[in-house]
């Protein structure tokens, strides 16, 4: 009987050493799933899921002239430009739209050029401005932009406006705008308008990467279409969730790789020598009650209402010199800025949806889809500094 009792007190041991190591398995082989879901498909993640911070490197931008456009565009601010057109790839790190959203800046950088910051203004954007970040999130809406001067003005050739929210029952006013330039959507052929706004309506998980940059021109559309004026900008990459990992809408690669990163203490990237400066303006205060939005024409004729327009009007007996004067659709987040351009007493100009007439002025939003609302909207006309000068209101809006 003794005998028999410790045979059997030794298959009970080793019974249980056998559901030790199972069991320790099973935790390993865990683990080992978790870490590979959180890699990412192309290129790889460092880091451990830190945030982008002064600890982050942030390599110089390398841009290239893309259908006769030089990085740093035709006018404006060409130190954003060169920004916005960069199209190297690097190592993403990890963060959140919350930690974005978080992010502070001075409002003395608001619509202002690079060349007019403080030194400490720049220096406080310097410590996250070209941090190469990847955000897990979803997707509201996306829109096509209209000719800006980061893209020489061309009415093909226009970034692609999509906003970024961590939870799917969130609204623009709480997102993060990321942009898709069209210098890297070219050699991403998935990346239309119809397969992005397809990932916003089906409310599927996405995973956007790119390079976080500080857009000081739209501070007014906070908590209406934007969360803040720090973008992704450019998007690199657009992933959506599958079988607990990520893949990309298509293989498409600049080819591009970040060189070495510099000190991230070091000011933001400067514009190439060949650019200019946006002209300050000429006055403290600009007195340009004269020119008014008299009137919008929102009911277009032809079915993708690209004739739709906003009419403006001189008024007074002298001409107004409108460089840098903004039209802008609060509600849906558009905006068209006049590089150069004087309007004459008495005269009307118009700017079109998307199309161009030069009898009018030949200006264009150049967007593909409608802008202004039939049942009510409201268009602002601000200029050089920031003042609103007119304010047009229609229908339920008024």
């Amino acid at each position: 009987m003794r005998s028999r009792n410790n045979r059997g007190s030794s298959s009970s041991g080793f019974v249980t050493a056998i559901i030790a190591v199972v069991i320790v398995l099973v935790v390993v082989i865990g683990l080992v799933w978790l870490l590979n879901r959180n890699k990412q498909t192309s290129g790889g993640v460092t880091g451990t899921g830190g945030v982008p911070s002064g600890n982050v490197g942030k390599p110089k931008p390398i841009g290239r002239v893309f259908n006769g456009c030089p990085p740093s565009g035709d006018g404006g601010d060409p130190a954003l430009n060169t920004l916005k057109n960069r199209i190297d790839e690097a190592p993403w790190q990890p963060s959140t739209v919350a930690t974005i959203l978080s992010y502070k800046w001075s409002q003395a950088i608001e619509r202002q050029p690079r060349s007019r910051w403080s030194a400490s203004d720049a220096s406080a954007i310097a410590q996250y401005e070209g941090a190469p970040v990847q955000v897990e999130g979803y997707l509201v809406d996306a829109k096509s932009q209209g000719p800006e001067s980061c893209n020489c003005h061309s009415v093909n050739d226009v970034d692609f406006h999509v906003w970024l929210v961590d939870s799917a029952d969130k609204g623009r006013d709480q997102s993060v705008v990321v942009e898709a330039s069209p210098r890297v959507r070219a050699v991403h052929p998935a990346w239309t308008l119809s397969n992005i706004r397809r990932l916003a309506t089906s409310h599927q998980k996405v995973r956007i990467s790119g390079w976080l940059m500080m857009d000081p021109e739209h501070p007014d559309q906070i908590g209406k279409t934007r969360g803040t004026i720090w973008e992704i900008h450019p998007i690199m990459q657009i992933e959506t969730e599958a079988l607990g990992g990520w893949k990309p809408l298509d293989d498409g690669s600049t080819g591009v790789r970040s060189v070495a990163a510099v000190e991230a203490t070091l000011a933001p990237v400067t514009p190439e020598s060949t650019a200019s400066p946006p002209p300050a303006s000429s006055a403290k205060l600009q007195r340009n009650q004269d020119v008014q939005i008299t009137s919008i024409s929102f009911d277009g004729k032809k079915k993708s209402e690209s004739d739709e327009y906003v009419e403006i009007t001189n008024k007074g007996s002298a001409p107004v010199d409108m460089t840098d004067w903004q039209l802008q659709d609060p509600s849906g987040g558009n905006g068209y800025k006049w590089e150069s351009y004087v309007i004459q007493p008495g005269a009307a100009i118009r700017v079109y949806t998307n199309e161009v007439h030069n009898d009018s002025g030949g200006f264009s939003f150049g967007s593909k889809s409608a802008i202004w609302n039939n049942s009510g909207d409201v268009a602002e006309l601000y200029d050089a500094d920031q003042a609103l000068v007119s304010r047009y209101a229609y229908g339920n809006k008024r």
